[in-house]
Order: C-alpha cells, then structure tokens, then sequence
C-alpha cells in the first residue's frame, strides 16, 4: 500500500507526476501506456506520411491539415480539462484529511479513465474525417496505409531482440532495383499483415484494461498474474518470429547478392550484438585494403579474412539461436523478479548461454590477428587502426614506425610530419623541407561477402 500512500499526496501537487509514478512501478506495467495520455498519437509531422501513403492532391492535403489544426485544438482542450478535473479532485481532498487511500484515488483514476476514453474517440475521429474526403482509389489504399501507419508508430515498443525490426525500411535502404522490388512485393504484403496482426495483438495483451487496472490498483492488487506475462512474452516472440521468418522468405526471392545483402541489413538491425562487426573484422578488411602492402601480403590477408568470416558466421549463427532462446526466459525473469522478492524469495538467477559463446568469438579474433601479426613485420602492424589493442603496451614503446619522419637533411626529426611546429633537427639550413610521410591508414571498411541459408546461418 505504499505507493497508495505515495498517490495520496502526489494527487495534490502534481498530476502528471501521477501518471509519471504509475508508469514507473514495476508492478503496473501496463501504465506505460497510459503515461502516453499527455500527448496526442498523429502529430502534424504526421501530414507527410498521410500524403505520401494516401496520394493525396494539394487540396486533400490543405483539408488534411485543417483536420490536424482541430484534432489538436480539442486534444489540448480536453487534457486541460482533465488536469482541471483532477486538480478540482485535489482541492475537494485537501479539505478531507481523513479521507481514505480509496477515496483519494477513485475519482483520479476516474478522471484518467474517461479521458482515455476521449482521448480514442479523438484519434479515430481524425482518421475517419481523412477517410471521408478520399476518393475510390485512394480508399483502396487505405487498408495497406493503416497497417504501415500502426506499424511505424508501434513497432518500437519492442524488447526483444528482431522485435522492432521493421523490414520495409530494410528494404529503403537496400535500394534495390524496381525488378527486384516487383519480385519481393507479395511477400511483403503477405508480412505487412501477418505482422500488423501480431503487434495489434501484443499491444493489447501489454495495454490491457483501463478499468481493470484502476481496479486492482484501488484494491491493492499489485501483483502480476504469471499467466498475463507469460502471454506477453509470447506475443512479443510472435513478432518477432514474423520479423525473422520473412527476413528469410524475403531474402529467397531476391538474387544471391541483394538477398545476402537483404539478410544482413536486417539481422544487423534486429540482432545488432551478434551481428556488429568485430575488431578482428575491422583490422582484417583495413589490412587487406592497405595498398601499401605487397599484393602476395594481400592476397595471403584477404585469404586470412575469408577463413575468419567462415568461422565467425558458424560462431554467430549458435549465438543467434541461443540468443533467440534465451531472451524470452529472461524478460520473463526479469518482468517477476520484484514479485517474487516482494513475497520473501529469491529470484532464479538465469545462467546466460551466450556467454561463452561470445568469449569463444573474442579469443577466435585474437587467434586470427595473431596470424595477421605473422604476415606483417612490428612496424607494419602497428600502422593499422586499432591495432594497438592488440600488443602490450610496454611493447609498443620498442617498435619504431614504418616509415620514421625525416629532418631537413634526412637526419631523424625531432618532431611529427604532420606537426606545425618548427623542425630543429637541423636549425641552420636553409634548405627546402623534403616533409616526412607515413602510411595511409584505411579507416572505410566494405562489408564482407557472407552467405547463409535460414536466419543467420552459415554457409555450410
């Protein structure tokens, strides 16, 4: 009952920081949502994606508008009525010292209540006026618009990894051809809806009922039900199941190259600690980029790179099945653990299976910058970007730089080329400065070619 006693007086001061607390309890997730009742859900910024999805004409989008200004004016209006409704609560309670925790939160949940409410009827008033004023081919249009329109306000809410990956923007940014967009078009339809089914689903589940929210809050009830997290979770990994499911049909229908390049795009985003690239996979490619090297050293270094990309996918494909299983037992760990301290317990502590997989990948870089180290003289190696990493620091004081700088008489500089300062290695010529120069240093590194079959695996 102590957040009770926390409502009690908050209601008071501050409404906002009301809803504030109630979205910050750990035992009332679902009041995430309702910590979104300050603000409205289409914003002007909004217009843009109502043009471009519905083809609107000049003069749609001047109604369009219009209809933003009021959809606004009468959110603002009607929030400021509530606040006032609550604040006119806290006056009525600060004449009632006595007044119990249930007759200090009634009539403020009731006020959040009807003004959620009201606030749904102003959100879909606005989308009924846009769909009035559309003409029959737009209206065909509006079925695909209202999916993308949900999906891109919504898919963020998501909390495991692939959850909130949204692969028609994977797709912008593939910039494919218009034939290979043709090609995946069914598919993406397909996903559109099997995705916006999915996340209308989970938003439901998380969302829950106002009514019996308020209701366990005014009776106590702050426990959650295992059964309400259990589905969840499961609704959250059925998006994310979409999510990765179509990553691969996707990626079928497009060539060998857009299809990879398709695969990883997503996978980088969805699973972005897997698929991040590693330092090992830095150095190698800049390595193999140096032009200063000798062409039998970058062909031995680009073999090197291949090899190492061979095993890191075989790594990172394990990862991404033991991370895909693991996360939801720990959302769920995590999503209980207050409770079950709350009833004297101890929370199951989860042993992480990706642990050693991910120490397994850092000790298979260092196996393979051990062999790059072998192909380049000290000096050479040192050279690279990052690769200090990769020595003792009280050895890198002994290894002199490739190319050391020069003085004005081809004597040892005592200052950097790229130093502005003035060369003293030889204060009395006169002579024009050769200038010192050192190795370029390749910091742009190309993705790799990498193949797989099924979500992020290999190619065996």
């Amino acid at each position: 009952m102590h957040t009770l006693k926390s409502l009690k007086y908050l209601v008071f001061s501050a409404p906002v920081a009301l809803i504030a607390l109630f979205s910050s309890n750990s035992a009332h997730a679902q009041m995430e949502y309702m910590a979104e009742i300050m603000q409205p859900e289409y914003m002007t910024r909004d217009l843009v994606l109502f043009a471009e999805g519905l083809n609107l004409d000049d003069m749609q989008e001047v109604i369009v508008e219009g209809f933003f200004d009021d959809y606004e004016d009468d959110f603002q209006a009607g929030w400021s009525a509530t606040q006032e409704r609550l604040n006119a609560v806290a006056m009525e309670l600060r004449d009632k010292p006595d007044a119990t925790e249930r007759d200090t939160l009634e009539p403020v949940l009731t006020a959040l209540g009807d003004w959620v409410v009201d606030k749904r009827q102003l959100d879909d008033g606005l989308l009924e006026n846009i769909k009035v004023i559309l003409l029959p081919d737009q209206k065909t249009l509006w079925p695909a618009f209202s999916q993308r329109l949900y999906r891109e306000k919504n898919i963020r809410r998501g909390r495991l990894s692939g959850e909130s990956v949204d692969l028609f923007q994977i797709t912008r940014d593939a910039d494919l051809q218009s034939a290979a967009e043709t090609a995946i078009a069914p598919q993406l339809e397909e996903y559109a809806i099997a995705l916006d089914i999915a996340i209308r689903n989970r938003d439901s589940i998380l969302r829950g009922n106002p009514k019996k929210l308020f209701d366990n809050i005014l009776s106590g009830n702050n426990e959650k039900s295992p059964n309400l997290v259990d589905n969840a979770i499961k609704a959250r990994v059925e998006v994310r199941n979409i999510n990765d499911r179509y990553i691969e049909l996707i990626s079928e229908n497009l060539s060998a190259v857009d299809g990879e390049d398709f695969r990883l795009r997503a996978l980088k985003r969805g699973y972005t600690r897997v698929y991040r690239r590693t330092p090992a996979e830095r150095i190698l490619r800049q390595a193999a980029d140096n032009e200063l090297f000798s062409e039998g050293t970058r062909a031995q270094i680009a073999q090197l790179e291949t090899a190492y990309l061979l095993e890191l996918a075989d790594l990172n494909y394990v990862l991404l099945q033991q991370t895909r299983s693991y996360e939801p037992a720990l959302h769920k760990n995590r999503e209980l653990a207050g409770q079950v301290r709350k009833n004297g317990g101890t929370p199951e502590k989860l042993d992480d299976p990706t642990r050693d997989m991910y120490k397994e990948r850092e000790a298979l870089g260092k196996r393979y910058i051990e062999m790059l180290q072998a192909l380049l003289t000290p000096e050479e190696f040192l050279e690279l970007d990052g690769a200090r990493r990769w020595i003792p620091r009280a050895e890198q004081n002994n290894i002199a730089p490739a190319i050391a700088p020069t003085g004005k008489t081809g004597g040892l500089a005592t200052t950097s080329p790229n130093h502005k300062g003035q060369d003293n290695s030889d204060k009395g010529s006169k002579g024009k400065e050769p200038g010192g120069k050192t190795s370029p240093r390749t910091s742009g590194v190309k993705d790799a070619d990498k193949s797989g079959t099924g979500i992020g695996s290999p190619d065996q």
